[in-house]
């Protein structure tokens, strides 16, 4: 079966559809010039090419391929009944999550989709509480790919994550990950709220490394730029951009603080402190916020003194952050074993 991956959306996406390229040892179409950049300098092992949007016709699709690979349930959607209708042909889709979702709680109107990948029983419930999973034909556990690919690759990506993220510092200071998400009607970012408070009072003793979501800046541009730009020279303060891979950031991160992000649950593998930032509007529940403390940003206590004194009691989360980990992603399977079971619902 000729297969292929998809990627038209953004560059984070590569962590995901990059990976599972190698892994399923399937080329890797990416429409967007930077985003082929990013696959050559990251993921080198992979056979990626560039193709402009317009050239993946459904003429072009259905002539070149059995079954693709993607991230965007809607492009599935709208390809299949066409390539059925002119070719008389039944492409498979198979579905691949870019994060643990905590979003998508409510929603009612879901598209029919062929196969879906998910980590574990975290992804699964979700599927089946807001009704999704009535509208797959099949759902396939892979656990945790993304973990022991960089595992494997380690010394690459850490050299990597040296030389264009924390050389970028100017002084050798613990790390924390801040990891906003973007706002929709369920979770609404921390990011607008908190950023400044953040940097401003942690800086001095941390190195605070901040990756938006990428449709937190397509939402507000204007708004996150001016965030950013205060900080542009900053010492101990780094926006960060155009690096895909999430793990090598991870291993080199103290703690965590974020609000809804599936960052979150990537973190857990590392088993260390996760603070939480939780704005004024109420939002769907996250099984991830049960597996550290929240931030008294409104309390007076300076947030430097505030991680000192909560650091070492923070491992009282450790039994619930092996829990969710394990929720989330499930235990670990064989690439061999991941392939077959992929391609077994393909044949």
């Amino acid at each position: 079966m000729r297969s292929v991956a998809i990627l038209t959306g953004p560059e984070t996406h590569l962590d995901h559809l990059g990976v599972l390229s190698s892994m399923l040892k399937i080329p890797l179409v990416v429409t967007d010039e930077k985003n082929h950049q990013f696959a050559q300098q990251f993921y080198p092992d992979i056979n990626v090419e560039l193709k402009n949007f317009d050239a993946l016709s459904i003429e072009y699709l259905a002539q070149n391929y059995d079954a693709i690979f993607e991230s965007g349930k809607f492009f599935a959607a709208e390809l299949k009944p066409f390539i059925e209708l002119l070719f008389r042909k039944k492409m498979r889709f198979v579905f691949c999550p870019h994060g643990n979702s905590d979003k998508g709680h409510s929603l009612q109107n879901h598209v029919d989709q062929d196969i879906s990948l998910i980590y574990g029983e975290h992804l699964h419930d979700l599927l089946k509480n807001n009704g999704a999973a009535q509208k797959i034909r099949h759902i396939v556990r892979t656990g945790n790919y993304r973990l022991p690919y960089y595992l494997r690759h380690k010394k690459f990506y850490d050299t990597l994550a040296q030389k264009m993220v924390f050389s970028r510092f100017q002084s050798d200071k613990p790390v924390i990950l801040y990891a906003p998400t973007w706002s929709d009607k369920e979770n609404p970012t921390s990011f607008f709220s908190a950023a400044d408070q953040l940097i401003e009072e942690l800086s001095p003793a941390y190195n605070v490394l901040i990756k938006l979501h990428p449709f937190l800046v397509d939402d507000h541009p204007a708004h996150v730029f001016a965030v950013s730009a205060r900080y542009e020279s900053h010492a101990s303060a780094l926006f960060l951009s155009d690096f895909p891979p999430i793990y090598p950031l991870l291993a080199r991160c103290a703690l965590y603080m974020g609000d809804y992000s599936s960052i979150g649950y990537d973190f857990l593998a590392f088993d260390r402190p996760l603070y939480f930032l939780k704005p004024k509007k109420s939002a769907a529940p996250s099984p991830l916020q049960n597996c550290g403390m929240e931030i008294p940003l409104d309390s007076g206590i300076p947030l430097t003194q505030f991680l000192n004194i909560t650091q070492e009691a923070s491992r009282v989360f450790s039994d619930q952050r092996k829990k969710i980990y394990r929720y989330a992603f499930g235990e670990e399977l064989s690439q061999e074993t991941m392939r077959a079971d992929i391609f077994q619902k393909l044949s």
